[in-house]
């Protein structure tokens, strides 16, 4: 949507979980001169092609743990994901974030699905720095560059929630949730028709939880609730209720596909209608009325600035 190229090549859309993560040129050289220099080769095409694939993992991983004391790179130390789409300004002129607001792309169709809590799926395949005193969550909220008065507010709205929790809450929601929302919200007030989703299935099972995480939408959306992998997600065999719901899924993501609603309100200038997918059944949300998205309200959502005052 945010690619030049791609105009008129799609007349809708269906993004699940939109990362707010992309690099500027100078972080991505940063970034690459430090993988190439660990891996023993130039920081180039060619440099990078010569390298086994499996040196070029063992410096990644090296790099992003020596992340934490740069304040180019520190959001890394805590994501260790160091690749991602660049904002060269031309396959990529902006960023993905703010170009659906200035309208270029209002002619697509959007459909919008992120999880409730998207990062307790990272902490669990341990992709994601653990983060457990007051003074850490301090230190990574700096790195995000949200104020401090969001770590007050998620305390309150965890009590006595442990240190991890808030932490992979706040940064589930700034990495996916607002930026899912925003996206919708953005785009709609462009001119774009925009649908906003959000995935609250859990089960708890006697092994632990199946949270509603990164990529546990997947399965249910795509009908595959069966597949090999499937039952790590959404927690063992599914349930006649899991297949209910699935259903009504696919029956939303085809409806979309095929006429360009998926059943819902779509999001307006005035109002952000979100539909939440759960068991035993869904229910449409106002996300102008939740306690989640009020603690946003106002924060400056710009990472792109964020790394260009860093660099």
């Amino acid at each position: 949507m945010a690619m030049e190229q791609a105009r008129g090549l799609f007349r809708r859309a269906i993004a699940h979980s939109v990362p707010h993560a992309f690099f500027t040129l100078e972080v991505a050289a940063a970034i690459t001169a430090r993988i190439a220099a660990e891996a023993g080769v130039a920081p180039s095409g060619d440099g990078l092609l010569s390298a086994a694939p499996q040196d070029l993992v063992a410096a990644s991983d090296k790099v992003a743990g020596q992340c934490v004391d740069d304040p180019v790179t520190a959001l890394q130390a805590y994501d260790p994901v160091v690749f991602q789409p660049v904002v060269d300004g031309d396959v990529l002129p902006v960023d993905p974030l703010s170009e659906p607001a200035a309208g270029t792309s209002r002619d697509v169709d959007l459909l919008v699905c992120h999880t409730l809590e998207e990062y307790w799926f990272l902490h669990e395949v341990g992709g994601v720095r653990e983060v457990a005193s007051e003074r850490e969550l301090a230190e990574f909220a700096e790195s995000l560059g949200v104020p401090a008065r969001l770590l007050a507010g998620y305390r309150a709205l965890m009590p006595g929630a442990p240190v991890l929790d808030r932490y992979l809450a706040l940064f589930g929601d700034a990495r996916f949730g607002e930026c899912g929302s925003r996206l919708a919200e953005h785009h709609a007030r462009a001119g774009g028709r925009a649908y906003l989703s959000r995935f609250a299935r859990r089960r708890v099972t006697p092994g632990g939880e199946a949270r509603p995480w990164h990529t546990a939408d997947i399965p249910f959306a795509f009908g595959n609730l069966d597949a090999d992998g499937a039952a790590f997600l959404i927690g063992g065999v599914p349930e006649e209720q899991d297949r209910a719901l699935s259903r009504r899924m696919l029956g939303a993501w085809a409806g979309f596909a095929a006429g360009g609603d998926p059943g819902w309100p779509p999001v307006t200038a005035d109002a952000t209608p979100v539909r939440v997918w759960d068991v035993p059944d869904d229910h449409l949300a106002d996300d102008a009325t939740s306690d989640v998205r009020a603690l946003w309200r106002g924060v400056p959502y710009d990472l792109m600035r964020l790394l260009e005052r860093a660099t």
